[in-house]
């Protein structure tokens, strides 16, 4: 990592120092090449990391030109005291003639460990440069003190000052802030560095300071510097501005608390990590109470109580009821999964849609589309959608009724006289039969739907009672004839399903027997009916 050369330059009239020098050891990562210029040729400094001067004169010129190597004088006992203060200055070192060859080697040696360390200190020194000036986050190192040793040219952008009015001073200075405002604001750098200083142990915070841009939120990472002997000596900082982050946050908050829906997000843990304020509202429940945590919503149990607590119904993964401002609120639920941005599923995202203006309309709509309108019996669609077009489930009885005559009724005193008579005809039916299915299935014709099974006699003693309890409501009409009704019965009480359709037509064929047969009685169905 550190291979490089080490250029050594000797002024001498002699290559004797150059040969003693070449038998010294060398570390791998390095290499040595040697240069002896005559003392008289012209001297001129290219890149030499090593001066030896064994000229024996001239010293103030040699370190005037070589001033960037390190210099090495060689002299005798006597010349020494003719070294200038200023000569000394620049010197690395003194070698004694007459030369002691291991004693120069034992220098040399020495010397190159010294300018491989500071070799390595310089790089080191410009990996550490590169590394936080290429990073886009703040980094900074502290004295104990709070004085700021070192700092990144993005601490230096978002400050607005250069390194030589940020390094040296202390957080008062480079953020231009007095010690009073500091402590009546939300600013926390140095309560957070006291944190890690006491603890001894990294941190991570957020804090907010204010720099050329700004106010700007940070989260900051700070860990104590302990040196070699275990001495706390230090702190170093790394800060991430995450103000536009936190603006995403702030509008998405924003959003989330606008929309009329109740919105819950979930990691894969299946814990919460937002709500909105709607949530809040519809479920009874506090943010702070549930963020990080699991949250399901249950019913209530012999063992617990329902979550949330204002809970009436829950269909999972469709349709929630909630008791809310006492009403209740019905809740359609919708799921969508998070990605990232590599497409790996992170989260659902649960929203709590309130469909009670939409329900009640569905029913209400419902309601018009079953019910027949004149009569407020159910419809002929009803009975097909209850029912179905096949009957699986033994012990359904069907009654089969048509009004006596109505045509002609109708034709004598009028349709506005017909409607009354089948209004109480409804009436009649749900008075007689209120745990039952009453139908209209158009015109003058009406279906009982008996559910259970029930014996035929059972059957037939009804159908008499409604027979005399018409006979008694219609007296009162002003008709020259009695308004009456006939009755077909069929039942359906075997294990194998048969069709809606077959049954209706075996009460059909009853009802049709009871008009030949004189009206206003019933029949019950019979195979031997098909046949006459």
């Amino acid at each position: 990592m550190y291979n490089r050369k080490i250029n050594i330059a000797i002024l001498s009239e002699t290559a004797y120092l150059e040969n003693i020098l070449l038998k010294v050891d060398v570390p791998n990562e390095f290499s040595l090449s040697f240069k002896t210029i005559h003392p008289s040729a012209q001297m001129s400094e290219n890149n030499i990391d090593i001066l030896i001067d064994n000229s024996c004169d001239g010293f103030e010129n040699t370190i005037q030109t070589y001033n960037n190597s390190l210099i090495i004088l060689c002299t005798n006992t006597l010349q020494i005291a003719a070294i200038t203060k200023t000569v000394e200055a620049k010197i690395e070192d003194i070698w004694l003639k007459p030369f002691d060859t291991k004693m120069i080697q034992f220098q040399f040696q020495k010397l190159l460990q010294q300018v491989i360390l500071n070799r390595k200190y310089r790089m080191n020194q410009i990996y550490l440069d590169t590394l936080i000036n290429n990073v886009p986050d703040l980094i900074w190192f502290k004295h104990l003190n709070g004085i700021h040793l070192k700092v990144n040219n993005e601490f230096c952008y978002t400050v607005g000052k250069t390194k030589q009015n940020i390094e040296g001073y202390d957080h008062y200075h480079i953020w231009n802030i007095d010690k009073e405002e500091y402590e009546n604001s939300e600013y926390v750098c140095l309560d957070t560095d006291s944190i890690v200083i006491q603890s001894r142990k990294a941190g991570v915070f957020d804090e907010k300071v204010e720099g050329q841009r700004g106010m700007r939120q940070l989260k900051t990472y700070k860990s104590p510097i302990i040196d070699d002997r275990g001495e706390l000596v230090g702190t170093i900082g790394v800060a991430q501005d995450v103000t536009e982050f936190k603006n995403i946050d702030t509008t998405l908050e924003l959003i989330l608390n606008t929309v009329p829906f109740a919105i819950m997000v979930k990691g894969l843990n299946d814990c919460v990590l937002n709500i909105n304020r709607k949530f809040e509202e519809f479920f009874q429940v506090s943010k702070k109470d549930i963020i990080g945590k699991p949250y399901h919503i249950h019913e209530k149990f012999i063992a617990n109580t329902a979550t949330p607590p204002n809970l009436l119904f829950y269909e999972q993964d469709n349709e929630i009821r909630l008791q809310h401002n006492g009403t209740e609120i019905i809740l359609k639920i919708d799921k969508e999964p998070i990605y990232d941005f590599f497409e790996n599923l992170i989260g659902i995202l649960y929203i709590y849609r309130e469909v009670t203006v939409e329900r009640n309309f569905e029913e209400q709509l419902k309601i018009f589309a079953y019910t027949d309108q004149l009569t407020g019996l159910y419809s002929r669609r009803y009975l097909y959608e209850y029912i179905g077009e096949t009957i699986t489930v033994p012990g359904i009885n069907l009654l089969y009724i048509d009004l006596d005559n109505f045509k002609l009724i109708n034709d004598t005193y009028g349709h506005h006289c017909g409607d009354k008579i089948l209004k109480e005809m409804g009436a009649i039916l749900q008075d007689c039969f209120p745990d039952d299915i009453c139908v209209r299935m158009g015109g003058d014709e009406f279906l009982i739907v008996i559910i259970g099974k029930s014996s035929i006699e059972e059957l037939k003693k009804r159908s008499s009672t409604l027979l005399q309890t018409i006979k008694k409501r219609f007296s009162i009409y002003p008709t020259e004839q009695q308004i009456s009704v006939s009755i077909g019965i069929a039942t359906f009480e075997g294990n194998s399903p048969i069709p809606l359709d077959e049954l209706l037509k075996k009460s059909d064929i009853a009802l049709y027997e009871a008009k030949n047969n004189g009206k206003e009685q019933y029949v019950v169905y019979t195979p031997t009916l098909e046949n006459n």
